[in-house]
């Protein structure tokens, strides 16, 4: 069994701008009904099948999860272990969009035969530091060659918005060129949504682990102080000097550069992605984040006798495509030239955000091809 669903946005086009926006996921969040019962071993085997997408990273930060509410601090050879299992899948999940799902949508020309290598070396890659070094040694060399067309350092500290989207212009490698796609026509400075980082264990357990196990629907809308709150690698990275810039003029283009960004910086060993939290929250009760591909996701369990008692998920689509949550504040009342532009706007606005299931666009006033 797994957890599937879908990510429906729909909007109308006045002739001028995009309103009228519903973001609305029917992705069953069904954990608590799964475990209930099952011992904490049990519902550690369950949760790589449960879920098809990061489906090492569930399983990372359940077994952080259950270790805090069993009040244990994992050996620091596990905890790195997990650590490297949680970046290799985001770096994994980076690699994917930015060498096929991205450029489908582009309409630039997709690389399976170097996304293929990449994945394969960063599934074994885990396996220990050794490992990961030399796995992060071949990735440098490739995504130089093949993905930035240019040094890793110096790509990387580019610190201007405009030399990244000149990069990009510049087309010399497939990926410059999704990216330059992606780029909408009009730029739209939208409603700033906070960032979701650096929580600290104390808001982590009564901001969000704490709702999560008592509040009914917390872990379908989840809120943080009231209000929604946007996760992924563009909260992660929201102080770098290009991205702030690009995130002042179009939150779009600066998750699409972020996500390269920070694949880039994986391979540094300079980026929070990876870094996995844990907080007792209770006897019998904790709780786990970890900051993977699609942003902070957070496991909350409470145990009796070994067995789950009630267990919540709160996922970063959750946060990410919240009814009022930032693509909806990215999306109404968004400018845009013709219906074309602005379906563009909803597609690419969604997959930048990245929901880990099927994602359904619809927009109401575009010219009907029947």
């Amino acid at each position: 069994m797994t957890l599937e669903g879908r990510v429906r946005v729909a909007a109308r086009f006045d002739g001028e701008r995009i309103e009228s926006v519903s973001v609305r996921s029917d992705r069953p969040l069904a954990a608590n009904a799964l475990l209930a019962g099952r011992t904490g071993e049990e519902a550690l085997a369950l949760l790589p099948g449960v879920f098809a997408v990061c489906g090492h990273s569930q399983a990372t930060v359940s077994a952080a999860a259950i270790d805090a509410a069993a009040d244990t601090a994992p050996p620091q050879a596990v905890q790195r272990r997990r650590e490297r299992e949680l970046v290799a899948e985001t770096a994994s999940e980076h690699a994917f969009r930015l060498l096929l799902d991205w450029p489908r949508l582009a309409g630039v020309e997709e690389d399976v035969t170097l996304l293929a290598r990449v994945r394969s070396l960063l599934a074994r890659a885990p396996e220990s530091e050794a490992s990961w070094g030399a796995a992060r040694d071949a990735l440098i060399g490739m995504v130089q060659s093949r993905i930035l067309g240019a040094g890793l350092d110096t790509w990387l500290e580019q610190f201007s918005a405009s030399e990244w989207l000149e990069w990009a212009r510049s087309g010399r490698t497939a990926t410059a060129r999704t990216l330059a796609a992606l780029c909408p026509a009009t730029e739209w400075a939208a409603p700033d949504t906070a960032f979701l980082t650096d929580l600290g264990r104390a808001r982590l357990a009564g901001k969000i682990a704490l709702p999560a196990l008592g509040q009914p629907g917390f872990e379908a809308r989840p809120e943080l102080d009231g209000g929604t709150a946007e996760c992924g690698p563009l909260a992660r990275n929201h102080l770098h000097p290009a991205l702030r810039d690009l995130a002042r003029r179009d939150r779009i283009v600066a998750r699409a550069f972020a996500r390269l960004a920070e694949f880039a910086q994986i391979l540094r060993e300079e980026n929070c992605a990876g870094r996995i939290d844990q907080v007792a929250l209770g006897p019998g009760r904790g709780a786990a984040t970890g900051e993977m591909a699609r942003g902070l996701l957070t496991h909350a369990v409470e145990l009796d006798a070994g067995r789950v008692r009630r267990y919540a998920i709160v996922a970063p689509t959750e946060w990410n495509f919240h009814p009022a949550g930032p693509l909806y504040r990215e999306l109404e009342g968004r400018p845009a030239r013709d219906a074309g532009a602005a379906r563009r706007a909803l597609e690419i606005a969604a997959a930048t955000l990245d929901p880990c299931v099927e994602l359904q666009c619809e927009l109401e006033g575009e010219p009907s091809h029947a």
